[in-house]
C-alpha cells in the first residue's frame, strides 16, 4: 500500500458497513474484517464495550440484544428500588432490586444511547474511587477531581472457579466500568458512593454472617441454610410418599422447586434470588 493509499485510509471518508453512509475519521471507529462503523450506529451499540474488537455480524446480534434491553425499560424504567443520586450530577447507579438488575444513568449519554440493565449476578466486584490533584500550594489540601464506583463485570473468558458461587458472565461488556457519582462536591460525593456501596453489599450478603451490637438469634445466612435443610427434609418427606403412590403431585413439585431455591439461596448468600429476579424479567421481551 502506498502513501496516499494509506492517507486515504486514513483520514478520508469511509463507507459504514450497517448504513452504507460515508463518513470521516472523526466520526466512525473501525471494527474487525477492515471494516467501519459509524457514530449513528454505534449508538445502537453498549457505551462499555470496544466495538474494534467485533466483526460485523457480531455488532449485529449485539445491536438486537440492546434493542430488547431498551425494549425491557420501556416496560419496567420507572420500577427501580432507588437511584444514586436522585438527582444526576455526573452518573448515578439505579438499582432495580425487584427485577435483579441495575442500570447506569448518564447525564451525557442518556438520550443517545439505548437503555442497558446490567444483572446483579454478572458484577464480580465493586469499589469505590477517589482522583485529587495535588495543590498548587505546599500543605494545602488535595484538589478533588471527582469520586465514584468501579464495577468490574465477570467476563466470557473469565475462570468462573475464581468468582463467587452464583455468578455469570455478561455476554459483552469484559472492562471495568468506571461511574463517575459527583466531580463537583467531595463531601456530597463520598457520601453517594457510600450508598452505592452499601446497596450492593445489601444485595451480596456482605454483612449476612455478622450481628448487630444488640441482635441475638441466628444470623441472616444461618437462618437461610436452616431453611434450606428444613425445606430438604420435606423434600424427602415427599419423595417417600411419591414412592408409594407411583405419582408425583403438583404440590410435590412445587414444594422441591422451592427447596432447591432455598438450597441456591443459602449457597449463594442470598444472591439466587435476584437471579430468579432477573431471570423473570429477561422472559418479559
Amino acid at each position: 500500500m502506498g502513501f496516499m493509499d494509506w492517507l486515504k485510509g486514513t483520514f478520508g471518508k469511509q463507507t459504514c458497513a450497517f448504513c452504507g453512509n460515508e463518513v470521516g475519521m472523526l466520526k466512525r471507529t473501525k471494527i474487525k474484517n477492515k471494516e467501519f462503523i459509524c457514530n449513528d450506529c454505534g449508538y445502537g451499540c453498549s457505551r462499555y464495550i470496544q466495538k474494534y474488537r467485533y466483526t460485523k455480524d457480531e455488532l449485529l446480534g449485539h445491536m438486537e440484544y440492546m434493542k430488547r434491553q431498551d425494549a425491557l425499560y420501556q416496560q419496567i424504567g420507572d420500577k427501580f428500588t432507588q437511584a444514586i443520586p436522585s438527582g444526576t450530577i455526573k452518573q448515578a447507579v439505579v438499582f432495580y432490586d425487584d427485577y435483579g438488575m441495575f442500570l447506569i444513568r448518564d447525564r451525557d449519554a442518556n438520550q443517545r444511547y439505548l437503555k442497558e440493565f446490567i444483572r446483579y449476578d454478572q458484577v464480580a466486584k465493586y469499589e469505590p474511587y477517589l482522583e485529587e490533584g495535588e495543590p498548587e500550594e505546599p500543605g494545602k489540601p488535595k484538589v478533588f477531581g471527582e469520586c465514584g464506583v468501579d464495577i468490574t463485570l465477570v467476563g466470557a473468558a473469565d475462570d468462573m472457579g475464581e468468582h463467587r458461587h452464583g455468578l455469570r458472565p455478561h455476554p459483552y461488556i469484559t472492562e471495568t466500568i468506571r461511574v463517575c457519582i459527583n466531580n463537583r462536591d467531595k463531601h456530597i460525593g463520598e457520601l453517594e458512593v457510600n450508598q452505592i456501596i452499601s446497596h450492593f453489599n445489601a444485595i451480596f450478603g456482605v454483612n449476612d454472617n455478622t450481628r448487630g451490637l444488640f441482635s441475638f438469634g441466628p444470623t441472616t445466612q444461618q437462618r437461610r441454610q436452616g431453611e434450606a435443610l428444613k425445606a430438604m427434609s420435606g423434600v424427602f418427606g415427599a419423595a417417600v410418599q411419591a414412592a408409594k403412590t407411583g405419582e408425583v403431585s403438583e404440590e410435590t413439585k412445587a414444594q422441591v422447586a422451592d427447596a432447591m431455591n432455598k438450597v441456591d439461596d443459602a449457597a449463594t448468600g442470598g444472591l439466587a434470588e435476584y437471579t430468579r429476579r432477573a431471570d423473570a424479567a429477561e422472559t418479559m421481551i
